[in-house]
């Protein structure tokens, strides 16, 4: 039996996020030490514009969660404070029992929840790049601009970091979840009574 576990708007948004993030490592890396016959003006362009999508996506998926009250699936919230212990548990291959804890674990909402803060902070961020005539105003705040490229280097080296645990966190989980995200179903076995 075939059961909807990510609707489309979810493996839309997720996709995107996965392909600006991808983009905006490599290509943030690229500007910080430029290497090869790449045009450094072409590559800004495409880093904002991926960036600018980044910001849009996150602003949709916040709209779609909300609207449809299924936000409780993706943040981690106090609810989901109990739920830690057995998580990590089963995460550290302490017990073998795999808790039930619904569409997400508890790790995975911790990092979906820091990501969405983290890509807001880098928004707020960008913000003295989209408006340079306040760009004194708006960098003061973050250090300047020397402290504004360390947010950025810290926010890559972010995701760097936590991308290889959200995909430990997928492939720990069961592999029929995995194959929902591109097909959005999950084969199910009926329950014999």
């Amino acid at each position: 039996m075939k059961l909807l576990l990510h609707p489309l708007p979810v493996r839309i948004f997720h996709w995107i996020m996965a392909l600006t993030i991808s983009y905006l490592v490599a290509t943030g890396m690229y500007l910080h030490d430029p290497w090869g016959t790449l045009s450094y003006g072409v590559i800004r362009k495409t880093h904002t514009i991926a960036g600018i999508i980044l910001i849009l996506n996150l602003w949709g998926q916040s709209y779609y969660y909300f609207v449809t009250g299924k936000y409780t699936e993706v943040l981690f919230t106090p609810h989901d404070f109990p739920n830690l212990r057995s998580f990590f548990r089963y995460a550290l291959f302490i017990t073998e029992h795999h808790p039930n804890y619904g569409r997400y674990n508890p790790g995975q909402k911790v990092l979906f929840t820091c990501w969405g803060l983290v890509t807001l902070l880098a928004g707020v961020a960008a913000l003295p790049y989209f408006l340079p005539e306040y760009a004194t105003w708006l960098s003061r705040p973050l250090g300047g601009f020397a402290g504004i490229r360390i947010i950025f280097y810290s926010i890559t080296m972010f995701f760097l970091a936590t991308i290889p645990l959200h995909l430990y966190l997928a492939f720990t989980e069961e592999p029929a979840k995995l194959q929902a995200m591109f097909s959005g179903y999950i084969n199910k076995e009926p329950k014999v009574k």
